[in-house]
């Protein structure tokens, strides 16, 4: 049992945030078991952190883990940056000591930042993707993981045949999936211009059938649509998912930027969800996403960091540039929190679990320090904190991340 004296901050809604002064949170085994203001009469042992914040852990809907070393390699537009970049640097994680060190990187990496969930992508071999689960396993994490899937348009190292795509990801779903409440496998088609018909079907017929998690872009980049529709010939991109089955209430798109009024409807009609990377959106000139409009039409929607393009892990990074990269939409502190929060926590369907601070929850916590070095109290609890808390990015530094019930990360002056 700990209990820890603490201010905290927790959404509600998209457009409502509470904060709580001064207040005892309890966590027994993984669970919070109590939330309350602090009394002066309280007779067990408590932590004094009133100097911190606790916010809910956040959630990281888009990352790719393979690709966390070759953040910054810079080209101008997504398909080149593949080219180049992305796919020389995935397949040197085919060397199993190689995959391993990248995961073992990764994951603090992650709890420094204070994400405690996150929804990743591995090279397209299985034993990147098997170091991602076991280092992930060791280490505490909370995650969806897959393997990334091509069978076409592929450099010779990184392509697979559709039966390993496919066999391979099916075994690893039945390996991982219940093994641990913490971690599950995701099918992961890296994009359509990389996948076949066939690869896209068969792994659509499992997912359906299984309930399965399926993530993969959609509409990134103005080229990456035109191969597409030479490719395949379907009107748009987001019908030739759905042709596919790929689009269900377990589909995660990443992107989503040049979208029709048509195929936005289409997603918001199969339930799919988008993950919004506006860091790498703006990285690889890719575009301006539509917030407004598919905020109008109720497509759930969430960030990610996406990680290699995205340049970092801190989820408050990139609920700042949610708003830096929207020309005229204004997104409040509420809905940028909200959408690193309770409302990532609502797309994975596990809202009643996490997302927030609330007793019964899981405890999966950030704590943020509010002083200097000094002591000194640089960011004051008032009803502009969010705000500040949003718009400062990753100023605050991260003290302590839980996943569950269990202690993380610790920064070296809190230990």
């Amino acid at each position: 049992m700990r209990k820890i004296r603490t201010n905290l901050i927790n959404p509600v809604s998209a457009d409502q945030t509470e904060l709580f002064k001064d207040y005892i949170i309890s966590i027994e085994d993984t669970v919070i078991t109590e939330i309350s203001p602090f009394k002066p009469d309280i007779t067990e042992p408590y932590e004094d952190r009133r100097n911190e914040v606790a916010i809910p852990g956040l959630i990281d809907i888009h990352v790719h883990l393979s690709q966390y070393r070759m953040r910054g390699s810079y080209r101008p537009a997504l398909l080149p940056w593949l080219e180049e970049c992305v796919f020389p640097e995935e397949e040197r994680s085919s060397q199993r000591q190689y995959a391993y060190s990248v995961s073992k990187d990764f994951y603090p990496a992650l709890f420094r930042a204070g994400t405690t969930s996150a929804v990743i992508y591995t090279a397209p071999y299985r034993e990147a993707c098997e170091a991602a689960f076991e280092i992930a396993e060791d280490l505490g994490a909370r995650a969806w993981i897959g393997m990334t899937l091509m069978d076409r348009n592929s450099p010779e190292g990184l392509q697979q045949t559709t039966d390993y795509a496919v066999e391979h990801s099916m075994e690893l779903y039945w390996k991982y999936h219940d093994k641990t409440p913490l971690l599950d496998y995701i099918f992961t088609p890296r994009f359509a211009p990389t996948c076949s018909e066939e690869l896209m079907r068969r792994i659509s017929d499992f997912a359906i059938e299984n309930q399965a998690w399926i993530q993969t872009h959609l509409s990134e980049n103005r080229d990456e649509i035109r191969w597409v529709k030479e490719l395949f010939g379907y009107h748009s991109y987001t019908e030739l998912y759905q042709a596919m089955g790929l689009l269900t209430d377990h589909t995660i798109m990443a992107h989503c930027i040049h979208l029709s009024d048509k195929e936005i409807n289409i997603l918001r009609d199969s339930g799919a969800s988008i993950a919004h990377c506006p860091d790498s959106n703006f990285y690889l000139k890719s575009g301006e996403i539509d917030l407004p409009g598919l905020i109008s039409q109720d497509v759930k929607l969430a960030l990610g960091s996406d990680v290699g393009a995205g340049t970092s892990l801190s989820m408050l990074y990139h609920a700042k540039l949610m708003n830096y990269r929207q020309t005229a939409f204004p997104v409040s502190p509420e809905l940028a929190f909200y959408s690193t929060t309770l409302g990532a926590a609502k797309l994975l369907h596990r809202d009643k679990e996490l997302g927030s601070l609330n007793v019964g929850k899981q405890a999966d916590i950030c704590f943020l320090k509010l002083d200097d070095d000094l002591g000194e109290q640089v960011l004051p609890i008032d009803e502009d904190f969010l705000g500040k808390l949003v718009f400062f990015g990753s100023e605050l530094p991260v003290q302590e991340t839980v996943i569950a019930g269990r202690s993380v990360y610790q920064a070296p002056s809190s230990r």
